[in-house]
């Protein structure tokens, strides 16, 4: 199968890397939208004033001591779990090559892609747990990716792509894994800009700001590397 380099897209990284996914693993149970107000148990009982005529109540428990749980905004929930999809399939693509490479400079970035990306799934995913929103099933497994219902995500490798990657041999893996990978860390970057446009928790815009920085940088590493082996 003919590779096909894309061509190198010029993005400003933005601030200085972030510490997003320790930002996300510690802070899960924050957040910056507005809070939701649930009960909780409490210990010590709360005099609350009867209507005129009625005795007053002493509430305990629940009813005694409110707590603030964190909300998630739609656009928040959204980007996250489809980023979480996103993820699952760079990890899919580096476990297709498997240990093929043929350059130890692609699989040295291969397997830094791999070490990134899993803590960012699970700092996503607890994100989202905190939030009670909807966990995909690729934060569990990447491999239960349905990569047919995220044909349209940017940057997305087709199954043809995948099974063209799992049939390489030699330095044919190398050049298909880097060119198929450039598509997808650029998608990345492409769903990062969209959601800015409604960003609205700080956490999830620090790590959208990490992966900005980070990926932009592979993707340039990336390109040097093909250029090279071309």
């Amino acid at each position: 199968m003919p590779i096909h380099r894309p061509s190198t897209r010029r993005r400003r990284a933005g601030a200085a890397l972030v510490a997003g996914v320790a930002a996300l693993l510690t802070g899960c149970s924050g957040g910056d939208a507005a809070p939701a107000v649930t009960a909780s148990a409490g210990s010590v009982p709360v005099l609350q004033p009867g209507s005129p005529g009625e005795p007053n109540t002493t509430l305990t428990g629940p009813a005694a001591t409110p707590v603030v749980s964190a909300s998630a905004s739609p656009e928040d929930t959204r980007f996250l779990q489809d980023m979480i999809a996103h993820h699952a399939q760079a990890i899919v693509m580096v476990d297709t090559a498997g240990n093929r490479f043929s350059d130890t400079q692609v699989a040295s970035l291969a397997s830094r892609i791999r070490d990134e990306q899993g803590p960012e799934i699970a700092a996503m995913a607890g994100w989202l747990e905190a939030r009670g929103q909807d966990v995909p099933p690729e934060a569990a497994n990447p491999r239960l990716a349905d990569h047919g219902a995220h044909a349209g995500m940017p940057g997305m490798a087709s199954e043809t792509q995948l099974a063209h990657l799992a049939q390489a041999r030699g330095s044919d893996v190398d050049r298909l894994f880097l060119a198929l990978m450039i598509a997808h860390h650029e998608g990345a970057l492409t769903m990062v800009d969209e959601h800015a446009k409604g960003a609205a928790d700080e956490r999830v815009e620090e790590l959208a700001a990490e992966i900005t920085a980070t990926q932009s940088k592979q993707i340039g590493q990336m390109n040097d590397m093909l250029e090279r082996l071309t």
